[in-house]
């Protein structure tokens, strides 16, 4: 019969084999050699695989006082070894299955069968329905707006009935961005009318070109009305945009044109 001592301190055990009691779980070979201690942890390692751990003192319990038939040293809690360190080990508990052959009944508890289904009364139903519709008729209008907002849908209309967009020709394409008036009516020719969209006082000035021959206009923006530069073409009948140019900064002038002043 092994006795103990109440010693908790491994000290003086550096050069001598122990193994632990009880064993750590996940690790085959129960004979260890202390490698280093500090105040809170020991480092032992196994005799066998040369697998080292760190033991928590608080985990430390009684050392053997014999070596017959091997020195013991106590632990406090059964450990076990999982990722990399150790643990206290948890029993696993086990889910009994539910027995077959029909549905679990419990005492006072009513069964799915034998529990009352409750009936929606007319006016439910109809509320129900009204909800519904409401909820996808707002889901539309959203659509509506995003896709309007995102010109994608200036007149719902025009998606079954397509505008007539086309002209007479296409001589605004070799336009530029920073031709001016004359330059504009050098290359097109002299406009059918002219005038200003905006406020003589207005910070931005707009003008318009319009060759109704061709069903389109020129579009030219400046800071003051004697100094204009083209940045595009519409169509007058839709106002659809038929020309852009590009930015220095990036992007194009299509914002302009589709937000341009009432004319």
């Amino acid at each position: 019969m092994v006795t103990s001592s109440p010693r908790s301190s491994i000290e003086g055990l550096t050069e001598r084999r122990f193994s632990f009691y009880p064993a750590i779980r996940n690790i085959e070979h129960n004979e260890w050699r202390l490698k280093e201690e500090t105040w809170a942890e020991a480092l032992v390692a196994n005799v066998e695989s040369a697998q080292e751990v760190w033991v928590p003192r608080t985990y430390l319990g009684e050392i053997s006082s014999s070596d017959s038939p091997v020195l013991i040293v106590g632990l406090s809690q059964e450990l076990e070894w999982k990722a990399g360190k150790v643990w206290p080990y948890q029993q696993r508990m086990l889910q009994v299955p539910e027995p077959t052959g029909g549905p679990r009944i419990h005492p006072g508890k009513p069964t799915r069968e034998s529990a009352p289904k409750r009936t929606h009364s007319p006016a439910e139903r109809r509320v129900g329905r009204f909800i519904a519709g409401a909820v996808a008729a707002g889901l539309v209008a959203c659509l509506f707006v995003i896709l309007y907002a995102f010109d994608a849908l200036r007149n719902p209309l025009q998606l079954l009935f397509p505008a007539d967009t086309s002209t007479t020709d296409q001589r605004y394409l070799a336009l530029a961005a920073a031709d001016s008036r004359d330059e504009v009516i050098s290359k097109m020719g002299s406009p059918g009318s002219e005038e200003w969209i905006t406020a003589p006082d207005a910070e931005i000035q707009f003008a318009l070109l319009a060759y109704p021959s061709r069903s389109y206009a020129l579009v030219m923006m400046g800071a003051h009305r004697r100094e204009t530069r083209y940045i595009g073409t519409i169509h007058t009948p839709t106002r659809k945009t038929l020309d852009t140019v590009k930015l220095s900064g990036g992007g194009t002038t299509a914002p302009m044109l589709r937000n341009l002043p009432e004319f």
